[in-house]
């Protein structure tokens, strides 16, 4: 038997033309979705690398605050140690002044000196024994902790001079070991020797420079 086709060739490209139509339209709709989700996407992606920036800032601000505190304390820290260095060199042109305000007071006729010197050097007393007022000098770091006793810094004088006999040098001794500026001294050597002059007396002290407590006077 022969087949006829009965459908009019106007309403099958009709039809044909509405599926194309619905398939392109939905085609369009998953285009537009997309371009939706990737936006959104695209979106997110922004605000996370703002937020990653901004963090960034902060903390370049924060290092910048910090790095600017510290450059200040360096600053003070420096202002600090010109200061205590100004501090020392007035403590030890004091010790000085006391030093010479004793010699002159305990000036002796027939004693003369060919040499003064003076130094200072760093003492670390005993564990336990309590600092000795003006000698006490803190040192930074680990003479702060508990139990460890500060250094001290000793104002000494070395001398070196002649007497005429052993009593004027006697008297010169008790007189500047009398001083309140003079807290020891140490007769290190004495020895005659004769010169055209006669018999002279060459001797050596050893002083450390310090008020003496009250009670020592």
């Amino acid at each position: 038997m022969s087949e006829f086709n009965l459908i009019p060739a106007d309403y099958a490209r009709e039809q044909l033309l509405r599926r194309r139509f619905r398939r392109a339209s939905a085609g369009l709709l998953i285009l537009c979705c997309l371009v939706l989700l990737a936006r959104a996407a695209l979106g997110l992606l922004v605000t996370g690398e703002r937020n990653h920036v901004a963090q960034l800032q902060t903390k370049r601000q924060l290092w910048q605050e910090s790095k600017a505190k510290t450059e200040q304390y360096t600053r003070d820290a420096l202002a600090a140690e010109k200061q205590l260095l100004a501090l020392n060199e007035l403590r030890r042109r004091e010790h000085l002044r006391l030093f010479l305000e004793a010699l002159d007071t305990a000036y002796v006729d027939k004693v003369w000196f060919d040499e003064i010197k003076y130094y200072r050097r760093e003492n670390l007393p005993a564990a336990g024994a309590p600092p000795a007022g003006a000698r006490a000098v803190a040192a930074a770091g680990a003479q702060k902790e508990a139990g460890v006793p500060a250094a001290r810094v000793e104002q000494r004088i070395a001398m070196t001079g002649h007497a005429t006999n052993h009593v004027m040098l006697a008297e010169f001794m008790r007189k500047l070991e009398s001083q309140p500026a003079i807290a020891e001294l140490t007769l290190l050597d004495t020895s005659p020797r004769a010169y055209p002059q006669g018999l002279i007396i060459d001797f050596k002290l050893a002083l450390l420079v310090e008020r003496k407590a009250k009670g020592l006077q």
